[in-house]
This record gives C-alpha cells, structure tokens and sequence, in this order.
C-alpha cells in the first residue's frame, strides 16, 4: 500500500479549508517551496503528518489513507487523552525515544496508521491483548539492549 503524498496535502487543504499549498505551508511552519518539494519527491515528513492532524483535530489514518473518519468526535479525543494519561511514566519513558517522528519511514508509518486503527476499533479484549503484545516486545527489544552481567571467576575453595 503506497502513500500518494500529494493526495494527503489535499486532504490537508481541504479538512482544514486552506484554499492552497502557501497556507498549509504556513500551518506547518514551513516553506511554500518544502511543499512543492514533497509533492515532486512523493514524500513527506512524518512529523509533519502527525502536527497537522494535532492541529486540526484531523485523523492520522483519514490523512494518509483518505478512509474512515476525517475528524473524531470530542469525547473519543477526551477518552483517547484519559487513556494516554494512564500509562504513566513507564510509557513516558518508553515513548521519549520515539520523539523524531520524522525518522519514521513511510511504511512505518503504516503500520501506525494500521495498529491504532486495531486500537480504535477492535473488542476490549483484543486491543488489551494487543497492547499486552505489544509491552512484551518492548520489553524483549529493551532487554535484548542491555549489556550482559560480567561474572566474577569462581575461586576454587581448597580441601
């Protein structure tokens, strides 16, 4: 599944009523010419993406896939946020690396895109096994990091 970016730039103008690339440049904080050059590229920062949709109260998914819901209602962001509060430092912590949204590649993105999807729709059950899944691998990536223990020789004893 390809992203057609310049397709998410019009959903852009058109779920926030900006009448032409100049203005979403502005709402992004960058240059008309950065836009012109992310549609010539196929490309666009993630970031950018995800600021946009935070701005404007626009769905991630909706932006790059141009399905579902282009905006959520307020109490869906209000439980979204209550949600996120819960986690706690633990996930603070956890998600402090994953600041640079714009290292994320395209497919990355996807991905994201598809696993909140799963989030947002699925049963209770499956979204707490999926995010149980999810601390897991987590926390078997985190553990795989981490330098092995180096144990002292054993002193033989004397008889």
């Amino acid at each position: 599944m390809g992203v057609k970016y310049s397709d998410v730039i019009e959903r852009m103008k058109s779920s926030a009523n900006l009448k032409n690339d100049s203005r979403v440049a502005k709402a992004l904080g960058v240059t008309p010419q950065a836009i012109s050059n992310y549609k010539k590229r196929g490309s666009l920062p993630s970031d950018l993406v995800l600021k946009f949709a935070a701005i404007y109260n626009v769905s991630v998914d909706w932006l790059i896939t141009g399905e579902g819901a282009a905006r959520k209602s307020a109490r869906e962001g209000d439980s979204a946020k209550e949600e996120t509060a819960s986690y706690g430092a633990a996930y603070g912590k956890a998600l402090a690396g994953l600041a640079d949204f714009a290292a994320l590649s395209p497919e990355e993105i996807i991905y994201v895109g598809k696993l909140l999807k799963i989030l947002r729709e699925a049963d209770k059950s499956t979204v707490s096994v999926l995010k149980w899944s999810v601390d897991a691998f987590l926390k078997a990536a985190e553990s795989g990091k981490e330098e092995p223990k180096k144990e002292e020789p054993k002193k033989e004893e004397k008889s």
